[in-house]
């Protein structure tokens, strides 16, 4: 007789990481295009991952173009400019989608605009919450509209934790970030939220650099080591999340919108909004 096999003790208490993670999940959809269909060269402020799912795809960068056959998964980091055509007919899906975790973050705009191969371990591991989602996108779900979008939510968090396993085996790991580009983009960043929840003018970001003790490139460097993009595209980042909440309100006009955003006019306002997401504020709305 073996002496039975006593179990470690768990502890009295064990308290799980607070999670404290804001995610947007935007224009995720599957289009169906014709041979030599062409998108326009545009750039936004999410991330977008895109998953083809037939056919092939070129996606035209500053500098260079990058090749994606069906299976292939195409990741592009916010404001990265682009313009994509299709030589034969071709069916894709796509995911767009901001998030305020910083480490997550670094660690994409760390891997960089790329395609990832169909057999990749990358393409494989994310390839799962890609299907469940593009099911509740097809509505091939079951269930209510709460249900299905818990499930979405769901869905993208098993993606970003399989992103982001798929990275770090890969050794694309965000590099340490120095504490003093912490601080300053810390600085810098708060300084630019309380500007865009107060509204009104622009403040000078370079002078704001400036009165931080830097030069602006140099505050721009540190503040891109740590957000992952310059402190202008945070700053349109913010507005568009503020936009988008405010547009929900349908007691403000386009234009008063605008003005609590600090844009001189609402057709102004409306065309920034309309670069941004490729819609009109009162399409948006009423969407």
């Amino acid at each position: 007789m073996h002496p039975a096999r006593s179990e470690p003790s768990a502890p009295d208490y064990l308290k799980q990481p607070d999670v404290r993670t804001t995610v947007s999940l935007m224009d995720a959809h599957t289009r169906r295009v014709a041979a030599r269909w062409q998108y326009p060269r545009h750039d936004h402020p999410y991330f977008e991952i895109c998953l083809l799912l037939s056919g092939e795809q070129q996606v035209r960068l500053t500098g260079r173009t990058l090749e994606q056959h069906a299976g292939d998964l195409l990741l592009i980091t916010p404001f990265e400019a682009h313009s994509s055509s299709t030589p034969v007919a071709s069916r894709l899906y796509c995911v767009h989608f901001d998030l305020d975790d910083l480490e997550l973050r670094r660690l994409l705009c760390g891997a960089g605009t790329r395609v990832f191969g169909a057999d990749s371990t990358l393409a494989n591991s994310l390839r799962p919450a890609l299907q469940r989602l593009l099911a509740l996108a097809e509505g091939r779900v079951a269930g209510s509209a709460l249900a299905r979008r818990l499930e979405t939510a769901a869905a993208l968090m098993s993606l970003f934790a399989a992103l982001t396993q798929a990275l770090e085996r890969d050794e694309i790991a965000a590099a340490p970030v120095p504490q003093l580009a912490l601080q300053t983009a810390g600085r810098l960043a708060e300084l630019i939220e309380r500007e865009v929840q107060r509204g009104g003018a622009e403040t000078s970001l370079e002078a704001a650099i400036r009165r931080l003790g830097y030069t602006p490139d140099h505050g721009n460097a540190l503040f891109r080591q740590v957000y992952g993009m310059s402190a202008r595209q945070y700053r349109s980042t913010l507005k568009l999340r503020r936009a988008k909440l405010l547009l929900m309100d349908a007691q403000l006009s386009i234009a008063a919108v605008g003005e609590r955003l600090g844009y001189a006019s609402g057709a102004h306002f409306s065309r920034q909004f309309k670069r941004w997401c490729g819609v009109a504020p009162a399409d948006y709305r009423r969407s």
